[in-house]
C-alpha cells in the first residue's frame, strides 16, 4: 500500500495549521531533521516546531508536488509558497524524505531546502521544461543510470561519469549556483567547500520512472544534502541540489527578521 496519501494528509495539516493532526501523523519517537534545525526526537516537539515554522512561513502552501516511493519511504519534491515576516510572498524549493513504520506513522523525516526565490536562467528553464515534460522511462532504467553514475563517481572515472549525463544537462544548486554542461557541472561541484574530515557518501537512493532522489552524508546521523535527478531518454537532464542549510553553515533565516509585523487597520487621525 502506498504511503503517499499519508504524506498528502500531513501536508494538508501543515497548510491549515492543524498542529494536533501534525503530531498524530508521527510516531511518538519520530526523528525529524530539518534545514532550519534543530534535530527533533518526538512527535510533540515536531508539532511545536511547526508552530514556529508556520509563524515565519505564514499562509504556507506546498505546491508542485512530485513523488518517488520505494518500500516504506517516500521522497517529496515540492515548492513551499508562503509569506515572510513583512507579509511579502516568497517561494522555497524543498525535498523531504519520509520513512513510515508498520503502523503507518512517520518514524523519520528529513527536510532539505534551497535558498528562497531561486531564479532560473533561460537554459535552466529549458532543461526543467524538457525534463518535466518527459513521460517515458522506467524505474529499472533510472536505477541502472544512477548506479552506473555512482560507480564512476566512486572510482573517480570522469569519462564514466560523463556518459549518462545529457549534453545540455543543468545543475541547480540551491546554495552554490547553476551550471550547464558536464564540464561546468563538474567544476561547480568541485568548488564547493569540503569538510576537513570525512568523505561524502550516498546514504539512500530512491528511483522512479524518470526521477531519482539521492541522499548524501558524511556522518549518517547528520544528513547533509539531497539530489533530485531528472532523466530524459536515459540521460540525466537536470540535477537539483538541496541542503541541510544549517549543517553546511548557512543560516536559513539570514536577511529575514523573525518578528512578524501585525496586520491591523490604520485609521485616520
Amino acid at each position: 500500500m502506498s504511503n503517499i496519501p499519508a504524506v498528502n494528509a500531513l501536508l494538508t495539516a501543515i497548510n491549515h495549521d492543524r498542529f494536533a493532526e501534525i503530531e498524530a501523523h508521527h510516531a511518538s519517537d519520530a526523528v525529524f531533521h530539518s534545514f532550519r534545525g534543530p534535530t527533533l526526537r518526538d512527535s510533540v516537539a515536531i508539532a511545536d516546531w511547526h508552530r514556529e515554522f508556520l509563524r515565519d512561513y505564514a499562509d504556507c502552501n506546498y505546491t508542485e508536488l512530485e513523488y518517488v516511493e520505494q518500500g516504506n519511504t517516500v521522497a517529496l519534491r515540492a515548492t513551499i509558497e508562503a509569506k515572510a515576516y513583512d507579509w511579502r510572498p516568497f517561494a522555497q524549493r524543498i525535498v523531504e524524505v519520509f520513512e513510515f513504520d508498520d503502523a503507518g506513522e512517520i518514524s523519520a523525516r528529513r527536510l532539505y531546502a534551497m535558498l528562497r526565490d531561486i531564479e532560473l536562467d533561460k537554459a535552466a528553464t529549458a532543461s526543467m521544461t524538457d525534463a518535466q515534460g518527459f513521460q517515458g522511462g522506467s524505474a529499472s532504467t533510472t536505477k541502472g543510470v544512477v548506479d552506473k553514475f555512482l560507480t564512476s563517481v566512486a572510482a573517480g572515472d570522469i569519462d564514466g561519469m560523463k556518459e549518462p549525463i545529457h549534453d545540455k544537462a543543468t545543475l541547480i544548486d540551491g546554495v552554490y549556483g547553476i551550471a550547464h554542461g558536464f564540464d561546468n557541472i563538474l567544476a561547480l561541484s568541485g568548488s564547493r567547500p569540503q569538510p576537513a574530515f570525512g568523505t561524502l557518501r550516498v546514504t539512500r537512493v530512491l528511483t522512479g520512472e524518470h526521477d531519482a532522489m539521492l541522499e548524501w552524508a558524511i556522518e549518517p546521523s547528520r544528513p547533509r544534502l539531497a539530489q533530485w535527478f531528472r532523466l530524459v531518454d536515459g540521460k540525466v537532464r537536470v540535477v537539483e541540489v538541496y541542503w541541510m542549510l544549517r549543517e553546511v553553515g548557512v543560516n536559513p533565516m539570514e536577511n529575514y527578521a523573525n518578528d512578524r509585523h501585525r496586520r491591523q487597520v490604520i485609521l485616520p487621525i
